[in-house]
C-alpha cells in the first residue's frame, strides 16, 4: 500500500543547519540544477503514526530547481561588485600567475571555486591538488572539475588534478614542497587553536614557497551588518562595545579576527618558520576604516628548498584520494 505523505512544489532550505532530514540533504548536495532524483529509505514503524508493524519505507522524488548563495555571500554581494568571494579568487589567481608556479595546493578547497577558476586561465601549473575534510564538498568539486577537464577548454599544461579528503592540520608527505599554497576563508571555520596549528603545519612541513591565507576582518562587520564604523574620536571602550554587538558573518565561523589579531598571528607564524609576510586584502581599502573586508597574508619562504631539514618520508600519508584526473602528454 502506498500513501502520499507530503507534496511540496517548491521548498528552499539552507545546507548544513539541519533544516531537512540528513539523507535528503546528502542527496541534494550531489545533484546539479535541473537533475531529478528518486530514492527510498527504510523506516521503523514508530517513525510514522500510521505505519503498520510490517517493514515500511518512504519514497522520495526530488528535482533541484536552483542553488542560492549562502547568507554570508548574499550579504557580501549586496555591497561588492564583483562579489567578495570572486575578488578573493581573483587575488589568488593573480599571485599564482605572477609566481610562474608549476604546482599548487589548495588547503580547504571546498567545492573547488578557486580550482575551477584556475582552469579558465593559461598558467604554468602542471600539478594541482586540493584537500578538504568535507566529502560532500569534494564530491561537488570533482563533478565540476572533471566536467571542465573533459570538455578540453582548460590549460594544456595541467597533467594531474587530485582531490584529497583529510584535515589540513595533518601533514601528508605527498604534498610536501609545493610552489604555492592557498587557504581562502577556511581557518575561521576551525577552532582558533586548530587554525594556529594549521599555520605551523603548513609552514614547517608542507613548506610551500608561497602561502596565501585569507580570513574575514571582524571589524568590517559593522559595515556588512549596516552599522556605522567607529570614528577616530570614539573611546576605545565604545569601539569595543560596537564590535561586540556584531555577529560573525556565518553561523559556522568559530572565530573572526580583527586586523590587529590577524597581523599578530601571521607575523608570529612567519617569524617562527623563517618566512616573510605581506598584508593585503579585498573589499574596502587599507587606508579607510575599517580596512579590507577580507584580510590576506602572503607568506614567502626565506630559505631555499635544499636548505630545509630532510623531509620525513616515514610520516604516514593522512589523506585519502577523493578524485584523480591525470592527463598524459
Amino acid at each position: 500500500m502506498k500513501e502520499v505523505i507530503e507534496v511540496c512544489n517548491e521548498f528552499e532550505f539552507e545546507i548544513g543547519v539541519g533544516a531537512v532530514i540528513s539523507y535528503v540533504e546528502e542527496v541534494v548536495m550531489q545533484m546539479s540544477v535541473g537533475q531529478y532524483a528518486y530514492f527510498n529509505t527504510n523506516l521503523l514503524s514508530s517513525d510514522l503514526i500510521f505505519a503498520s508493524a510490517e517493514a515500511c519505507c518512504v519514497e522520495y522524488e526530488i528535482s533541484l530547481t536552483k542553488v542560492a548563495e549562502p547568507p554570508e555571500e548574499r550579504m557580501e554581494q549586496a555591497l561588492f561588485s564583483p562579489p567578495l568571494s570572486k575578488q578573493r579568487v581573483e587575488f589568488a589567481v593573480q599571485h599564482i600567475l605572477e609566481s610562474h608556479a608549476t604546482n599548487l595546493l589548495d588547503f580547504g578547497c571546498g567545492s573547488g571555486s578557486l580550482l575551477e577558476a584556475l582552469l579558465n586561465y593559461t598558467t604554468s601549473l602542471e600539478k594541482i591538488a586540493g584537500v578538504d575534510i568535507s566529502q560532500k564538498g569534494l564530491t561537488r568539486a570533482a563533478k565540476v572539475l572533471n566536467s571542465k577537464l573533459d570538455a578540453g577548454v582548460t590549460s594544456k599544461h595541467i597533467k594531474s588534478l587530485i582531490l584529497y579528503e583529510g584535515s589540513i592540520t595533518n601533514f601528508d608527505s605527498r604534498l610536501h614542497g609545493f610552489d604555492i599554497g592557498t587557504c581562502l576563508e577556511v581557518i575561521e571555520h576551525m577552532e582558533e587553536d586548530q587554525a594556529c596549528l594549521f599555520g605551523d603545519v603548513a609552514l614547517s612541513v608542507f613548506c610551500p614557497k608561497i602561502l596565501i591565507v585569507s580570513t574575514p576582518n571582524f571589524e568590517y562587520n559593522v559595515v556588512l551588518q549596516k552599522s556605522s564604523p567607529p570614528t577616530q574620536d570614539q573611546e576605545e571602550s565604545d569601539e569595543q562595545n560596537l564590535l561586540q554587538s556584531c555577529k560573525f558573518r556565518n553561523n559556522d565561523h568559530k572565530f573572526e579576527w580583527t586586523r590587529e589579531q590577524f597581523i599578530q598571528w601571521a607575523s608570529d607564524l612567519a617569524g617562527r618558520h623563517n618566512y616573510s609576510v605581506e598584508f593585503s586584502g579585498v573589499g574596502g581599502s587599507a587606508d579607510v576604516e575599517p580596512g579590507f573586508a577580507s584580510q590576506i597574508a602572503v607568506f614567502k619562504r626565506e630559505w631555499s628548498h635544499e636548505d630545509n631539514v630532510q623531509k620525513d618520508t616515514d610520516r604516514d600519508n593522512h589523506y585519502n584520494e577523493a578524485n584523480r584526473t591525470t592527463r598524459h602528454v
